[in-house]
């Protein structure tokens, strides 16, 4: 069985080409991930493929972002962690922002795929504006037609409204409380329809009430 968050993520995709007209870059054939997966079985660094609709350096952050984490993002795997060399996670990423500040500056991060990235490098910010600002990318991403930014968007608002201590409206988080029992709390459900959620591609009150049954019994 799929991990619950993958399930969550590939439902929220569902909702998202059921419900809009717009599409983003297309994606990445099973042959162009079967090569990736190849290399990087081969190679010491992280999958990074040639995408006509990312700029380089933004994809190369956002790459870095993930294989800091373990995640080979394009060729499909999980990983340990690599050495990082005496540095963490934590500064890592806030070079990356700093680096991803100065392109957006420059006007480098220019397509919805670009903003999508960028969004992903900030959601991992350490602060409530960061988690705001990853908001506002993602938000610009959906804006100009990359349907990925959708679900980041409403996830990034959710988070930003936890980070002041208020109730996320969504229903995209998901936490253990201090006895160690998965939660979604504060949540205020009735903020938003289902119909509302399904625009940004998240899944309804009744599949979330399915998921987090699964976290708390334990369901990978």
């Amino acid at each position: 069985m799929l991990p619950t968050i993958a399930v969550l993520l590939l439902t929220a995709l569902s909702i998202c080409y059921q419900t809009s007209a717009q599409t983003g870059p297309a994606p990445i054939s099973g042959s162009t991930l079967l090569a990736a997966s190849k290399q990087r079985r081969d190679s010491a660094s992280p999958t990074i493929p040639s995408l006509p609709d990312a700029n380089s350096e933004v994809l190369q952050l956002a790459v870095q972002d993930q294989w800091d984490r373990g995640n080979d993002m394009f060729g499909g795997r999980q990983l340990p962690p690599p050495d990082m060399h005496g540095g963490t996670v934590a500064s890592r990423d806030q070079e990356r922002q700093v680096a991803l500040r100065k392109l957006l500056a420059e006007g480098k991060v220019k397509s919805g795929y670009d903003f999508w990235l960028s969004a992903l490098i900030f959601q991992h910010s350490a602060k409530p504006e960061g988690m705001l600002f990853a908001h506002v990318l993602a938000a610009s991403a959906a804006a100009k037609g990359e349907s990925n930014g959708k679900w980041l968007a409403a996830a990034t608002l959710d988070r930003y409204l936890w980070d002041i201590y208020q109730p996320q409206v969504f229903g995209t988080q998901f936490k253990k409380d201090s006895q160690g029992k998965w939660g979604m709390e504060p949540y205020e459900r009735g903020t938003l329809t289902d119909a509302e959620r399904a625009l940004w591609c998240v899944v309804s009150l009744s599949e979330q009430a399915k998921i987090l049954k699964d976290f708390q019994d334990g369901e990978p």
